[in-house]
């Protein structure tokens, strides 16, 4: 089970998740706790939900795409996609030819990927680029935000109350990990910690990837819940008025 948000700020780009998955083994699924999110190059993070294997496959072959270091265009984001379309297809070729001979009336789900790639640009531009699995894709700078996950509605929610183009990279690592904690709070999601967080900036000449360190995420709990105390203050001295008949 998965959460992985990616925020578009005005200053730089947020990556988080939560930290725990399900890998299968003969007597059935166990969850174990598990990174989601993690550096491509020195100006790139991935993220993914779905079946651990066809992620890691698909970070591998993404790794391997030299042009990403780059800036990106249209003929480096097809080439990302036909790399990938190969191996979502097998893969779903192999899991319908086996559970078919089972009881091709009941073929379970089958393994996927569901890809965020965000990236800054050398002139500043900010990138998230959703790859579903069947290698459709869109990008989603533009509405600030991108969710994937069985969780991702929830965030939805959450999220799109925000203007999240204009704020900061330090607000929106709040946003971020309220996002997911409160997805993690909720229990229907199968979601658990810890939480992760990256981020994309550009500092002056040169742009930085970064991952919150355990004492950052620890300061930025203590703000959440510093937060999460003036909300309840806020809303015990809301007074309704009553309506008039």
């Amino acid at each position: 089970m998965t959460l992985v948000i990616a925020l578009n700020c005005k200053n730089g780009i947020i990556m988080a998740s939560d930290g725990q998955a399900t890998i299968g083994s003969s007597g059935g699924p166990v969850r174990v706790e598990a990174e989601k999110i993690f550096e491509v190059n020195d100006t790139t993070l991935f993220g993914a939900s779905g079946t651990v294997g066809n992620i890691q496959k698909s970070l591998e072959i993404i790794r391997s795409i030299k042009d990403l270091e780059g800036d990106w265009n249209s003929a480096v984001m097809r080439n990302v996609k036909q790399q990938l379309f190969p191996i979502y297809h097998a893969d779903l070729q192999r899991h319908v030819t086996f559970y078919k001979t089972i009881n091709p009336n009941q073929i379970p789900p089958p393994p996927i990927a569901d890809v965020i790639l965000t990236k800054v640009q050398e002139n500043g531009n900010r990138i998230i680029w959703h790859i579903a699995p069947d290698c459709s894709d869109e990008l989603l700078q533009d509405l600030g935000y991108a969710c994937t996950g069985n969780g991702d509605i929830f965030a939805h929610t959450l999220l799109k109350g925000y203007q999240i183009k204009e704020i900061d990279v330090e607000k929106g690592k709040l946003l971020a990990y309220n996002t997911i904690k409160l997805g993690i709070e909720v229990g229907a999601y199968g979601l658990g910690e810890p939480i992760y967080t990256w981020t994309i900036e550009k500092k002056e000449s040169r742009i930085e990837v970064e991952k919150l360190s355990d004492e950052e995420m620890m300061a930025l709990k203590d703000t959440w819940l510093s937060w999460r105390e003036a909300q309840r203050e806020l809303f015990d001295k809301i007074r309704i008025k009553p309506s008039q008949k």
